[in-house]
């Protein structure tokens, strides 16, 4: 009996503690904090699309009362379009980004630029989900202020509908937008008591209690729907710009987050780096061998390196470092020599004594590079140079874009 029980209880704390994390995962949607930049962008579009839907929406029923029916109510729509036209000219006027709609697309997805951003220190603010914050909660206060004040006799069904449709345009923590639904529909349901009468005010209450209740559904829905689409987006670009193999960048990756920091003036070392002797490992040992000495090279080299450094593998057995603000020569010698003597701690076959070198190209780019191409071309000529004297070792230049070359090297 005893066991039984304790079956049960273990049974239904495992439920509860499931119970817990779904609701933790519905209310607060962690992953969004990782998408604050795309998330803020897709609200910027929800503001649009906000002002303008209304305002159509406002401006077609007001015609058709003015035109078919003649009702006195076309009066509501007079002034729900004078409120949202108010808050159109601000937001137009001051508060809308001046940049393409494609270019603001572009700047959200593209993985460079959330390389850039991150290089920089910069985080991202939410202007566009707090301005959309602020626009649902006038329309929605407006709409129900006007319902209880200039048109008591009508059933407040430009409220309600409003209610159970604006809070699905937000896109954000979903705790964030219950706190709305719920504060909007309280503040209704105690201006509707002191302004109704009884019967007016219950009826009021129902209501607006059933379209909160379908909003928090519908709203969750939506957001969860929202947050699992970005999330798959996001893998699927990951997958695209990684290394399949290693985890590391591959070439396309690399490249677009490289030639980032290089246009926009960053220095750094640009390291290429080459597996000595990789195609004896191969043939010797077979390619699961090598895929596996490929992994270990991949690994040392992100161990050996900063989490802001760029590591890419660009194919084969060759690798780009785009070591950020690492422009000092000394510490750059200091860095390949480390990353030399780790490299020769990674095993081909422990039973033969032999282990990875390395030949590594270095040129450092003080800022004045403004062309991946010829930063690369420099490198890989350093690289060049390193096979030729007898590799396992690394050659570095420090030239500016206009200078000449001053090598240095190490064994």
């Amino acid at each position: 009996m005893k066991l039984q029980l304790h079956s049960v209880s273990e049974y239904v704390t495992k439920i509860l503690k499931k119970a817990k994390e779904s609701l933790h995962n519905i209310l607060f949607q962690p992953v969004l904090q990782d998408y604050s930049e795309i998330v803020d962008t897709q609200n910027e579009h929800s503001v649009r699309f906000l002002l303008i839907t209304i305002l159509l929406l406002c401006s077609v029923d007001l015609i058709s009362q003015i035109l078919v029916y003649q009702f006195h109510e076309f009066g509501y729509c007079i002034y729900m379009i004078m409120v949202v036209g108010f808050l159109s000219a601000i937001y137009f006027a001051f508060l809308a980004d001046p940049s393409p709609k494609s270019d603001r697309q572009t700047d959200a997805d593209n993985p460079a630029n959330k390389s850039q951003r991150k290089l920089d220190g910069k985080s991202t603010d939410r202007n566009s989900t707090i301005t959309l914050y602020i626009y649902e909660c006038v329309i929605l206060l407006t709409a129900g202020f006007l319902h209880l004040t200039l048109f008591p006799e009508e059933r407040g069904t430009m409220f309600l509908l409003l209610l159970v449709l604006l809070p699905m345009l937000i896109f954000d923590q979903f705790w964030r937008v219950c706190l709305m639904i719920l504060s909007i529909s309280v503040i209704y349901i105690l201006f509707s008591v002191s302004v109704l009468s009884l019967d007016k005010a219950g009826s009021d209450i129902v209501y607006t209690n059933i379209a909160a209740v379908v909003s928090l559904i519908w709203t969750g829905g939506v957001i969860r729907h929202r947050t699992n689409t970005l999330h798959s987006n996001e893998i699927s670009e990951t997958s695209a710009a990684h290394d399949g193999l290693t985890g590391i960048y591959n070439r396309k990756g690399g490249d677009a987050v490289i030639n980032n920091c290089i246009l926009n003036g960053i220095p750094g070392a640009f390291i290429i780096l080459d597996v000595d002797y990789f195609k004896h490992v191969n043939d010797t040992y077979g390619h699961q061998i090598g895929d596996r000495v490929l992994k270990e090279v991949a690994d040392c080299l992100t161990r050996s390196f900063r989490k802001e450094d760029i590591v890419t593998r660009l194919g084969g057995d060759e690798f780009v470092v785009y070591a950020v603000r690492m422009a000092d020569r000394t510490y750059v010698t200091k860095k390949l020599t480390e990353v030399l003597e780790n490299m020769r701690k990674i095993p081909i076959c422990e039973a033969d004594h032999d282990y990875v070198t390395v030949s590594i190209g270095c040129a450092i780019n003080d800022g004045t590079y403004l062309d991946y191409n010829a930063l690369y071309t420099l490198a890989d000529h350093m690289l060049y140079i390193t096979k030729n004297s007898g590799k396992n070792s690394f050659h570095i230049t420090d030239r500016s874009f206009s200078g000449q070359p001053v090598q240095h090297t190490h064994s």
